[in-house]
């Protein structure tokens, strides 16, 4: 079997309605796992792609402000594929403001999902891969965790600072109990709303990057399979960039 292949795992992606979660869940199922489809405002989305790709996959409501909400989903999770052996901590939100304008609720708002939203699910998925004698969780961090984003940022890039610093402490806590703990930070993602919003942003980031291309989403899901893959099996701790070398400039 190669030690990328995913098959007989579980794994739930959350905000895996959509987006970059919608990538990580396509390509973990591509790689075998059957896929726990985790929403919060997405449900259409989430259903519609569980009918597309059948029976490995599964739609479920999970809010990740709220332990109990975590708690159901995974007994959830359980319940339909005999245990939980992936985690990916994906859901996440942005806002671009300068700091002056940033309220302590929007602050609050930005950490409860990025941050709080990576403890709780870490903690209640943690719990479960102790039954199954181990486990792999990879959290959805961004380049803005290790340097200054592109203005108006601030708030953001420390939500996603704190994403890298909890990976890399709860690694060393976790490993007494198999479970891998690593992230992903993805540099500036290209979609078709980034070129219709915020075409002058694609374009400097773009010619800025040593590799003259932005990051894809299948550029974050294939980085995902590789770290929730024995592939991976003696890292952790890390938080694996994907930016195209951006960082490098």
């Amino acid at each position: 079997m190669s030690p990328f292949s995913l098959k007989e795992r579980s794994a739930l992606v959350t905000g895996g309605a959509v987006n970059i979660g919608r990538a990580i869940v396509e390509a973990l199922i591509e790689a075998g796992a059957r896929v726990a489809i985790g929403y919060h405002s997405h449900e259409e989305n989430a259903r519609a792609l569980a009918d597309e790709l059948g029976e490995m996959a599964h739609a479920v409501s999970i809010d990740v402000c709220s332990e109990a909400s975590i708690e159901t989903a995974i007994g959830d999770v359980e319940a339909c594929f005999g245990g939980l052996d992936i985690l990916v901590n994906n859901a996440g939100i942005f806002s671009l403001l300068p700091q002056s304008e940033v309220s302590a609720e929007e602050w609050d708002r930005i950490f409860q999902v990025n941050s709080r939203g990576v403890f709780l699910g870490s903690k209640v998925g943690a719990a479960a891969m102790r039954k199954r004698g181990g486990g792999a969780i990879v959290n959805i961090a961004s380049i803005n965790g290790f340097h200054p984003g592109f203005g108006n940022t601030a708030h953001y890039d420390a939500s996603k600072g704190a994403v890298v610093a909890y990976t890399r402490s709860l690694a060393g806590e976790l490993a007494p109990d198999k479970i891998r703990v690593n992230g992903v930070a993805p540099g500036l993602v290209d979609s078709p709303g980034l070129r219709e919003f915020f075409p002058d942003l694609a374009t400097m980031v773009e010619e800025r990057t040593p590799s003259k291309t932005l990051t894809t989403a299948k550029d974050v899901a294939q980085t995902v399979v590789f770290l929730a893959s024995s592939a991976a099996q003696q890292m952790t701790g890390e938080t694996v960039v994907v930016d195209g070398g951006y960082l490098l400039t």
